[in-house]
This record gives structure tokens, C-alpha cells and sequence, in this order.
């Protein structure tokens, strides 16, 4: 890197005095000496051409001698005028080039005081240390090679193995992992999760997609004991009725195929996937009219207006306003990492809507809805209180260290604020 660094550098002052010598050399030029020469010698041969012409004037009687000797001496005076001597253009020349030491002075002058002020006020401390690896979220993961974002992901890992008390973290960890489609890690990640929080079925039937993925996509014994449970602690979790569809799908069963995809567009019918999942019912009823069964079920229209105000995921938001401790602001950089999560205020505290900012967005105002939710299936509008959590992580994970700001606020309404929630950040984690 400081090869490279010096190599630039040399490049650039090699350029910078090209540009301060081609003047003074381009007005040295021999070859402008010497098209001054050729312009005389044309004019001689001008005033010789002219001068003959007037000898044959002369001759021929067309001239008298008063008026011959007129014109040849404003033929002569001309010629004088015209022609330069070339001692005077050589010191017209070093006139117009000015001094030598003023070149020579700038080729000393400028390369000594670039070295100088960079090594005095420049960054060469910072070309030779690497930048620590950070595992970010959102789009800033956007961009980074994958042996880049596989090393920030393992060490995420050794940290939650050391302070493996952190849902937020094993939840970020298991879903990294599957944008990585690394679903055994997934897998394992999402049940320690569970070790740590108990049952939930947003993450059993994330384990058991996982776990699908791992098995060549087949459903093992354990990947339908975790959708059976996922669906007995709550009947319409998207992701157990999904793939519980996919089940009996491969098994030939089209008939369960369709019931489940139905009853998931009919419990999320705003989904992205709406039109997917609607896909792979008419293939499922094709598969039946193939074995003379017909099956209409139905489905649901997509909505084609606005929800109302009395539908809860238009009714769950909270205008939040983040401010920071004054007395806590001294020696945080101003592009520090600050965290905001919505929680459940009972239960596994897994983020229910979350957003990443700057310290030097502080004070900011935000509103948290089901849009930034971390997963369809755990949402501000599947609660009535939540707690709100705000902290400034300098390591930029969401893993608080000692020395890492935290504040928090519960219990909170998820809809009815006229007002923003304020949450200072006034903590120092320990």
C-alpha cells in the first residue's frame, strides 16, 4: 500500500514540473530560431527578385535614373527593417524565457515542500492499518465481498458465544447466515436462539426452512416437528403454513397443498409473495384436474384500496425522538453507530421494528411502523405495548460492549401518539 502510495506521489510531482519547464523550454525552441532565419532569407530574395525587376525598368527606358535610385532605396530600407539580425533574436528569446533559476528553484522547491507538509499534516499513519470489520446491517452489507462479510459474520459469532445472553444478536446471526445460505450455521444459530428465549413460532418455522434447505430440500422428521409446533403455538405463522404447503406439495397431497397456501394469502394478504403463492395453487389444481379432481378454493382478491384507519398495522406507529445525554457526547466520533428497537415488553425481546442512524443524526425524530419490522412474523401490530430501546454502539454492533450508551423507555403504546416518545440515551453499559 505505501509503494503504491509513494509511486502516486512521484508520478504527480514528475507532472507538476513538466508543467513548470515546457514554457521556459517551448520559447527555447530552436526550431522558432530557426524559422526566423528562413523569414530573412525570404525577404533577401524578395528585395534581389525586386531590384532586378527594376534594372530591366531601367533598361527599357520605362525608368530614369532619379526615379530608379528612389525606389531602390525604399527597396533597401524595407529590407532592413524586415530582417533581423540573429544575435538580436537570440537575446529576444532568453529575454522572453526569463531567468533559468526560476524553473530550476520550483523543480527544488515543489517536490520538498509536498514531502514535507504531507508528513506534517497528512495520513500516512492510516494507509498501513486495515480498517477493522464490522458486520452491519441493512444496505450498508450491500457492496462487501463475500470473504469480507463471512469474516465480520464470524466474528459476530465468537462475540455471541461469549456473551451468548443476547436475542437481537442470535437472531441478526441466524438470519445473516441464511442471506448467506450457510443454513446449517442458520440452523444452530436459531436454535440457540430458542434455548435462550423458549418456543416461539416465527423462529421454529425459520429453523425448519433452514433445516429444509440443509436436507437437499426435503422434510426430514425434524423439520416437520418444528412446523407441526410452530403451527400449534400459532395456526397462521406465515413461514410454518408456507412451507408446511411445500410438504405436502412434494408428498403428492395437493389437495392440503392448496388449504395451507390459501389460509397464508388470507392471513397476509398485502405480502409480497401474494402472487407467487397464488402461482403455485393453480399449479397445485392442475396437478388435480391431471387426476380428474377438481378443487376451486377461494381466494382472496388483493386489496385495491388504502386499509382503513381501523386496520392495526395502519394504526401501529410510534413517532420516536432520540436525544443523547450532553454530559455522554464528549469523544464519540460523529459517524458512531446508534441503534432504535421496538420490543415486546413481555417475552423474548425480539425487535419488532428497528432502525440504524448516526450519532450525528441526534436529536432525530423517527417513526417506527410494521414496515421496518426484522421479520414478517414478529410486528408492532401484533402487540399492544412495547418497550422502545435506543443505544450508541461504538464497535457498530448491536452487541453493547462496556462503555457503549444505552436508554430506554416502557411501557409504550403502539398507536394513539400525538406527540413523539422521547428516549434519552443517559446509560453507560458496564
Amino acid at each position: 500500500m505505501m509503494t503504491l502510495f509513494w509511486s502516486m506521489m512521484a508520478v504527480l510531482i514528475v507532472l507538476t514540473l513538466v508543467f513548470i519547464w515546457w514554457p521556459w523550454l517551448r520559447k527555447a525552441d530552436p526550431q522558432q530560431q530557426l524559422s526566423a532565419v528562413d523569414r530573412n532569407q525570404l525577404n533577401i530574395e524578395i528585395f534581389k527578385q525586386r531590384l532586378t525587376e527594376l534594372e530591366k525598368e531601367l533598361a527599357q527606358g520605362n525608368l530614369d535614373q532619379t526615379a530608379f535610385d528612389e525606389l531602390k532605396l525604399e527597396l533597401e530600407q524595407n529590407l532592413l527593417q524586415e530582417v533581423d539580425e540573429p544575435e538580436a533574436q537570440q537575446q529576444s528569446a532568453a529575454a522572453s524565457r526569463g531567468p533559468i533559476w526560476l524553473p530550476v528553484g520550483l523543480s527544488v522547491l515543489v517536490p520538498v515542500l509536498s514531502i514535507v507538509m504531507y508528513l506534517k499534516w497528512g495520513a500516512s499513519d492510516k494507509l498501513a492499518i486495515p480498517a477493522a470489520p464490522v458486520v452491519q446491517q441493512g444496505e450498508e452489507q450491500q457492496g462487501h465481498d463475500p470473504q469480507s462479510l463471512e469474516e465480520q459474520v464470524e466474528m459476530l459469532r465468537e462475540r455471541m458465544q461469549a456473551s451468548p445472553d443476547n436475542p437481537e444478536g442470535w437472531f441478526i446471526l441466524a438470519r445473516t447466515y441464511m442471506t448467506l445460505e450457510n443454513y446449517k450455521e442458520a440452523a444452530w444459530a436459531y436454535g440457540r436462539l430458542t434455548d435462550l428465549i423458549g418456543e416461539q413460532a416465527e423462529i421454529l418455522s425459520q429453523q425448519a426452512q433452514a433445516l429444509y434447505f440443509v436436507n437437499d430440500h426435503r422434510v426430514t422428521d425434524e423439520v416437520q416437528q418444528l412446523l407441526d409446533k410452530a403451527l400449534e403455538l400459532n395456526p397462521e405463522d406465515p413461514g410454518a403454513l408456507g412451507l408446511q404447503g411445500i410438504a405436502a406439495y412434494t408428498q403428492g397431497d395437493f389437495i392440503a397443498a392448496i388449504e395451507y397456501w390459501t389460509q397464508l394469502i388470507e392471513t397476509d394478504p398485502e405480502s409480497p409473495s401474494r402472487n407467487g403463492v397464488v402461482d403455485m395453487i393453480e399449479q397445485a389444481k392442475a396437478n388435480l384436474a391431471q387426476q380428474g379432481v377438481v378443487y376451486e378454493p377461494k381466494i382472496p382478491a388483493a386489496p385495491s384500496a388504502a386499509p382503513s384507519e381501523t386496520d392495526p398495522a395502519m394504526a401501529a406507529l410510534i413517532p420516536v425522538r432520540v436525544e443523547l445525554a450532553p454530559e455522554l457526547a464528549n469523544g464519540l466520533a460523529a459517524d458512531t453507530t446508534v441503534f432504535v428497537f421496538a420490543q415486546p415488553v413481555d417475552g423474548p425481546k425480539m425487535p419488532l421494528a428497528a432502525a440504524r442512524l448516526k450519532l450525528s443524526d441526534l436529536p432525530a425524530e423517527l417513526i417506527l411502523d410494521d414496515s421496518m419490522a426484522m421479520t414478517p412474523m414478529a410486528k408492532l401490530s401484533a402487540h399492544q405495548q412495547v418497550q422502545l430501546r435506543a443505544s450508541v454502539s461504538r464497535s457498530g454492533d448491536v452487541n453493547l460492549q462496556p462503555g457503549d450508551l444505552r436508554g430506554q423507555v416502557t411501557p409504550v403504546a403502539v398507536s394513539g401518539h400525538q406527540q413523539p416518545v422521547t428516549v434519552l440515551i443517559d446509560q453507560v453499559v458496564q
